[in-house]
């Protein structure tokens, strides 16, 4: 299973550098047989998680990445959460619409803030208001909101600019705080002023868990959580959790096998047989929604000037002709992916059954167009990899700049962090970048306006600085379409994406987490919040029907 080949033509470079982390992991299975895994007694009574991203956003409502919503996760509840691509109640007990434009959230009266105060339509209202500010602020419209009123029996009543039927599945994404005392019966959320001036301060939430007060022992790169005196539901089973960014996979593996640290996300594939062996740890498969794209700077012009050669679509058309997406699967993720013909994966609205899951290299194809494009002798791109939790796949890249040099492109890769990443997509400063997309409300649609839509151009979601009209009104279409057409959308959509080539998608990434074995997760959604789904099994196992 975890054996790589090599293909004719693709180099076999990426597999010297196996023996490197052979000789690492070898290292660190030694120290494991030495320390035996110790754990002090004070170490058994938190949760420690080495996990792949790091927190950037110091307000809720800005978070982009997914190691922010797995931090705020703990803090703070949404209206509704996922069960799978399904929306399930939170702190809304129940919705409705009649036409997807005019809704309506009914507040669980159970529900409490972590200082006891009960969450009331005015604490949705603000957040509300407050995060389409600030998401605006940062040049992207996510809800529409035109107006927003709190009705008798603790209900709130929202209407959009424009039908948007998966509405519910968007605000599993939108967190709820408790809104300042100052703030009246009037929906400040709402006054820019007033969101500006406290932005990144400290607001309160109502999840199982609060942060810490700073510790003298803590880490720059660690973020402490306690529970919450006054959680109202799933409260916490952990007297601490620290979530621990190591964007390193050796250093993430290294906390595991040391015993400093319970979980370890994001597991790379070579290192999949030696924790297999480790006495007393676990493999657990999560949720997945990701998947990794190229995509393109369409623009005509680099940042410097010069003509931008990818801004030809004959280019990128040899680009898509020399991949080899089961290959690119074996050689960089040792088989642990699927193929990624279409953004959606089956059971997601708008996954096209009928579509060919593979296609068969054309090199000579793939070579007589540059040559018709003026690269007949050649070509040199540089690869932008993001350091992130989708996007940081090293081996990939190297297998892709493999088959690219099989027609005559020298790839050059360039790992940067990821707030670099979005620095230089703003300005236009790469070619070629990986980029990464979670489908949260289970959508094709939804994905297109993420990756190739009007609202997300020039974001590091759709960084091609992309823009075709017909496909922008059958996105708006989708927004509040019956489900019966969303096929017919999706099918007309997927054409013009085809046609254009402003990303490909290449791989639905897996998602496997490495833990000791005394611990059970049980997760219904992608965000990965350690300490609302784990749990000691001693405990599950106690647990009656």
């Amino acid at each position: 299973m975890f054996s790589v080949k090599c293909p004719t033509g693709y180099g076999c470079g990426v597999l010297e550098g196996r023996a490197i982390i052979r000789t690492h992991v070898l290292i660190l299975v030694s120290i494991l047989m030495l320390t035996g895994m110790a754990r002090s007694a004070s170490a058994a009574e938190q949760l420690v998680a080495a996990i792949s991203g790091q927190v950037a956003a110091d307000d809720p409502h800005e978070s982009r990445t997914g190691a922010d919503f797995q931090y705020y996760d703990h803090i703070y509840d949404t209206l509704v959460t996922r069960d799978g691509f399904d929306v399930i109640p939170r702190l809304a007990r129940s919705w409705s619409t009649q036409d997807h434009q005019s809704w309506s959230f009914q507040i669980d009266p159970a529900a409490r803030f972590a200082d006891n105060r009960p969450v009331t339509p005015r604490d949705v209202i603000y957040s509300l208001c407050r995060y389409q500010v600030l998401t605006r602020r940062m040049g992207r419209e996510m809800l529409g909101l035109t107006h927003l009123s709190a009705e008798a029996g603790g209900r709130v009543s929202l209407t959009l600019s424009a039908p948007y039927r998966l509405l519910p599945s968007a605000l599993s994404l939108v967190f709820i705080m408790a809104a300042p005392d100052d703030t009246g019966e009037g929906p400040q959320g709402c006054d820019p002023a007033t969101v500006l001036a406290g932005r990144g301060k400290a607001h309160i939430g109502s999840g199982p868990y609060k942060p810490a007060p700073r510790e003298a022992t803590a880490l720059p790169d660690q973020h402490v959580l306690i529970p919450s005196a006054h959680c109202w539901r799933n409260c916490a089973a952990w007297p601490r959790v620290v979530l621990w960014s190591a964007p390193d996979a050796r250093d993430r593996l290294r906390l595991l096998v040391t015993g400093q640290a319970d979980i370890m996300e994001d597991v790379i594939p070579v290192h999949l047989p030696y924790i297999s062996k480790l006495k007393g740890m676990t493999l657990t498969e999560l949720p997945t929604d990701r998947t990794l794209l190229l995509t393109f700077n369409l623009r005509p012009k680099s940042a410097g000037g010069k003509p931008n050669p990818v801004a030809d679509i004959r280019v990128r058309q040899a680009i898509a002709m020399a991949l080899d997406r089961h290959v690119l699967v074996e050689r960089g993720l040792e088989g642990f992916a699927g193929p990624a013909w279409q953004l959606a994966q089956p059971g997601m609205e708008g996954y096209l059954a009928d579509r060919p899951q593979t296609m068969r290299p054309d090199p000579d194809q793939a070579r007589a167009l540059l040559a018709e494009a003026g690269y007949g002798q050649g070509l040199d791109l540089t690869l932008l990899l993001p350091l992130t939790r989708i996007t940081d796949r090293p081996r990939v890249a190297d297998a892709l700049a493999g088959m690219l040099r099989a027609i005559g492109i020298t790839l050059t890769i360039t790992p940067v962090p990821a707030s670099e990443s979005r620095a230089r997509v703003a300005k236009g400063d790469f070619q070629v970048m990986f980029a990464g997309l979670g489908l949260t409300a289970g959508s094709a649609m939804e994905g297109y306006a993420a990756v190739a839509g009007a609202a997300e151009k020039d974001s590091i979601a759709n960084p091609s600085g992309y823009r075709n009209a017909i496909l922008d009104n059958l996105l708006h279409q989708a927004r509040g379409a019956d489900p019966s057409s969303i096929p017919v959308l999706t099918r007309q959509a997927t054409a013009i994406l085809d046609a254009d080539l402003p990303m490909i998608p290449l791989m639905h990434i897996r998602d496997l987490v490495a833990h000791r074995a005394g611990l059970s997760l049980h997760a219904r959604d992608t965000t990965r919040a350690f300490g609302r789904i784990t749990s000691p099994a001693m405990a599950d196992a106690s647990d009656g029907p």
